[in-house]
């Protein structure tokens, strides 16, 4: 598959200048549309949380390219604690990264230039890794240009295309050709005799053209009883 990333690790400041440049022009032209500004407000446009998760990250990545993964391990945390993104030191990104809403993105991968993750995203191995350890080798790998939407997962040795993009709660468990759309088709909404709640979010199988898993039904709770949750969904998923 063609577009994976092939990034280079950042073993000198030139290589981590030339990445936070593409970085800061991707966020300024995402956020001005590409008119021209004066140079104060490019200068305020560091400020941006998805400036900051960028600038956390390639400097996590650079220290931990030369070894010094306890200082890259706090700087991710600090990126965690500041902006809600926790991005693993080991994993190279293109230049070009844009996270334009940063809370509760957690990535521990590959990925091209130009990647978008949105809020919520989770993309990682099966058996998650701390930002101390070394990064795995069952990472997901995105090509260049992809987007993961909002609470959307990417989990296993996955590869994702060039472009391709991951729609909004979709659970990724397989290969995405690139220049392809991920979406959930249907949801379906049982209630069993016993009053136990069974909520299965389904897509189409392969033959549909389907390559994501359905997530598993929530709990009844005790005694079967629905929660007060599991009623409202029901209520919401039941309205036309």
């Amino acid at each position: 598959m063609t577009g994976l990333a092939a990034t280079p690790a950042p073993n000198g400041l030139a290589e981590l200048r030339r990445l936070l440049s593409a970085d800061f022009a991707r966020v300024l032209r995402q956020t001005t549309g590409g008119k021209p500004t004066s140079r104060l407000r490019r200068l305020m446009h560091l400020t941006l949380p998805a400036m900051q998760v960028a600038i956390f990250h390639r400097t996590a990545h650079w220290l931990h390219g030369r070894g010094w993964r306890r200082c890259a391990a706090l700087m991710s945390d600090l990126s965690l604690r500041l902006t809600g993104a926790s991005l693993h030191p080991g994993s190279p990104i293109g230049p070009g990264l844009f996270v334009p809403h940063p809370a509760r993105v957690v990535f521990c991968g590959s990925a091209g230039v130009d990647l978008i993750l949105l809020p919520g995203t989770l993309v990682g191995p099966r058996d998650w890794v701390f930002p101390g350890q070394p990064f795995p080798k069952d990472a997901p790998r995105l090509g260049d240009g992809a987007v993961v939407g909002a609470h959307a997962a990417v989990q296993g040795a996955v590869t994702v295309g060039a472009g391709a993009t991951i729609g909004i709660g979709v659970c990724t468990l397989r290969d995405v050709p690139a220049g392809t759309v991920t979406m959930l088709a249907q949801r379906q909404i049982r209630t069993l005799e016993a009053g136990i709640f069974d909520a299965r979010i389904s897509a189409p199988d392969e033959r549909g053209g389907g390559i994501h898993a359905p997530l598993p039904p929530p709990s009844a709770g005790e005694g079967g009883r629905m929660s007060f949750l599991e009623r409202a969904f029901c209520r919401v998923a039941d309205h036309p």
